[in-house]
Formats: C-alpha cells, structure tokens, sequence
C-alpha cells in the first residue's frame, strides 16, 4: 500500500488516482466504448461520494474509493455491452448519468421471419365499387410496328409523300 492510499479523504487526490483508478478497470473489463473526460468525472466524484459514506473503522478511503470504482466500471462494462434493462440495485443510480452522457448501448437485432398473406374473400373489391364499361365504348388499341415510329422515314420516302400531297390539290 502506497503513502497516498493511506491519507484521509481531505488529503487524497481523488479526481486523479479516481479517473486513472477507473480507466484502469474499464480496461481490465475489455470496455472499448469512448467516455467523455466529463463522464469520467461524474462518475469518479459519484463513486467518492459513496465511498465517504462506506468507509469503516478497519477502511481506508482509498480502498472504498476503489470498490466504487469498480462498481462502476462494472456498469459501464454491462451498459454497453448489453441493450437489456439492468435491474440490479447499485445501478439504479448509475442510469441517468450513462443517460446524460449519451454513453452508447450494443443492440441485438430480433430474429425476424416472413409469413405467407393470401388474400380471402373479405379482401376482394365489394361488387357495388367495380364499374363495368360498355364492350362498345372500349376501343382495342392497335399495336404498332416499328415502321410507325417517327424518325424511321426515309428522305425518298418524305419526298414521295410531298409530291403526292401537290399532285391531290
């Protein structure tokens, strides 16, 4: 145990040895995911909070400190490695402030399957809606070839045209 880690809570470093302490279990937990300096932060001046509470006669503060850190880095560890709710007590606390610093959450994708629809008889169009036209009124389109398309004339053929157009009138 160092000299630091037995001084009183007044004395110790905490925003120091506090975020290297919890960098240092974020990456013995394998957490690869970005914290802003200012969610280090939170989380370091929340664990001292707790810490100062916790600590026993046979305690250091250092200790506590670090058992919250731990805590902690735990919950950063299951936050963004799960999309699952997190129902264990300690984290309740933790939530908002993962929250707030918008810290990322893994998703898992649903497995999803396709269903057959075939449509029944209350999918059909009523009666009463279709109008019939009359067989008279519908006009069959003619197909056209490909001579009736327009630049397919030849020049003979549009000067063929032309006289014939002189010699009607």
């Amino acid at each position: 145990m160092a000299l630091v880690d037995s001084l009183p809570r007044f004395l110790f470093p905490t925003r120091r040895r506090g975020t290297r302490w919890l960098r240092e279990a974020l990456h013995e937990l394998g957490v690869t995911a970005p914290l802003s300096p200012s969610c280090l932060e939170e989380f370091v001046m929340a664990a001292a909070e707790a810490a100062s509470k916790s600590v026993t006669a046979n305690q250091t503060y250092a200790a506590a400190l670090k058992k919250q850190l731990e805590t902690r880095a735990r919950f950063v560890h299951a936050w963004t490695n799960t999309d699952g709710e997190l129902h264990q007590p300690e984290y309740e606390e933790l939530i908002p402030t993962a929250r707030r610093h918008l810290l990322p959450r893994s998703w898992a994708i649903a497995q999803t399957h396709a269903t057959f629809s075939q449509k029944g008889v209350k999918d059909a169009v009523p009666s009463r809606l279709i109008v019939k036209a009359h067989r008279n009124s519908l006009r069959q389109r003619q197909k056209d070839g490909t001579h009736n398309l327009p630049g397919q004339e030849t020049e003979a053929q549009r000067m063929r045209s032309a006289g014939n157009a002189r010699e009607a009138r």
